[in-house]
């Protein structure tokens, strides 16, 4: 028996790569729900969305080496459930184990009685972003539910196709609890200033369809938006149905210690793992980053733990969190967990714009609009417990 990875996306791919190059030479499995070959996602919301890309622009350039390095991949391959030491899929397989890695990722949320006919989309595929591409090349008027990142990156795209947007966002600013009240009020006075609208502190209350298409939406309250597109972005959540009822903890997430491990021999990475990070505590984060960085982490772990390594050979998931956002000619960047911080430094400096945000004594997040070096230089520090006053003079 080897090791069977779930889930072909940027996390699970990277891992077969890194026990490669880690020696192990025993049999990996890759288990990929798509047929489409392993690409990049960040563009699907963006350039491909736009048109400026196409599905061979897109593919993780590490995945063609797969068949090279040995990885026998299945792709339309559905997991059902965990049994023992074996994998079952939807077809009734059970593919045995010496050990496992879960990089299942997240799907989009839906909202309450969401309709599947023309015009209402969600975008977390290839195959999402094809259909919703195809639609907003004859739209003229697009709501987005959400204005989330999916969903105020997708606004942007819609609006350099020239589509007319309007944002319907349940909280009184959109990504403010993801990035704070700041940097939240400077990206929606971005996007305003594109023609985007904005109905805030909204809910939608149901869709307009005729003819087996959307025509629009109605909010809570009466009011009605025309839209020739809906897009639903409305968050994501981890994949772990097929896990339920197994030995691996879930909650919110597959609940890992600070090596990624959720059980012996079975490690997660990527969007769907929880992990015990050494600064932040137990925390999810569906970034690039966060995806390379655990497929590393879990291919070290893993491959010492099945060499039978002690304790202190595993290493700990401890990299600074890390993501950004491209909207308009805008290129937000964070570094480090915003959630719980208690204190806030604004540094503007023309067009360049930073914050700092601090917990008691210690940095714990950076953003960045334009401001790259910034960021990369408070994620050291975070990472180094830098005291705020200190982070402050640098």
């Amino acid at each position: 028996m080897g090791i069977v990875v779930v889930g072909g996306g940027l996390a699970g791919t990277t891992v077969c790569r890194e026990l490669r190059r880690r020696h192990y030479r025993d049999e990996i499995v890759l288990l990929e729900r798509e047929t489409a070959d392993p690409y990049d996602r960040p563009p699907l919301s963006k350039r491909f969305l736009q048109g400026r890309a196409e599905p061979a622009d897109i593919g993780l350039p590490h995945a063609r080496e797969l068949s090279e390095l040995a990885v026998r991949r299945l792709p339309g391959t559905t997991v059902a459930g965990l049994t023992g030491d074996a994998v079952v899929c939807d077809d009734g397989r059970a593919l045995p184990f010496n050990g496992l890695v879960i990089a299942t990722g997240s799907t989009a949320r839906r909202l309450p009685g969401q309709p599947d006919v023309r015009g209402v989309h969600r975008l977390r595929t290839l195959a999402d972003a094809l259909a919703l591409r195809r639609e907003l090349a004859e739209a003229r008027s697009m709501v987005v539910v959400g204005g989330g990142f999916i969903g105020l990156e997708v606004a942007a795209s819609a609006v350099a196709l020239g589509v007319d947007v309007t944002v319907v966002e349940r909280a009184a600013l959109p990504l403010a609890h993801a990035i704070g009240p700041v940097a939240a009020a400077w990206l929606t006075d971005l996007h305003r200033s594109h023609g985007v609208r904005f109905a805030c502190e909204s809910d939608v209350a149901g869709f307009d369809i005729a003819d087996h298409g959307v025509r629009g939406v109605e909010l809570v309250g009466g009011e009605r938006l025309r839209a020739d597109v809906v897009l639903v972005g409305v968050g994501a959540e981890p994949e772990t149905r097929w896990l339920a009822g197994s030995s691996v903890p879930l909650a919110d997430g597959v609940v890992c210690d600070a090596a990624l491990r959720a059980a012996p021999r079975i490690y997660s990475a990527g969007d769907v793992a929880r992990w015990d990070h050494p600064i932040f505590g137990s925390i999810r984060a569906e970034h690039w980053t966060t995806a390379v960085d655990h497929a590393r982490t879990v291919a070290a772990n893993l491959s010492a733990e099945l060499a039978g390594g002690e304790e202190g050979d595993f290493r700990e998931a401890a990299e600074i969190p890390y993501f950004w956002t491209e909207q308009y000619d805008v290129k937000l960047q964070l570094a480090g967990w915003v959630a719980g911080h208690d204190r806030v430094e604004v540094i503007e400096n023309g067009k360049r714009r930073a914050i700092l945000y601090g917990r008691g004594d210690v940095v714990v997040a950076a953003a960045g609009l334009n401001h790259p070096a910034f960021v990369a230089r408070q994620r050291k520090a975070i990472a180094a417990g830098t005291r705020w006053s200190d982070a402050l003079e640098s």
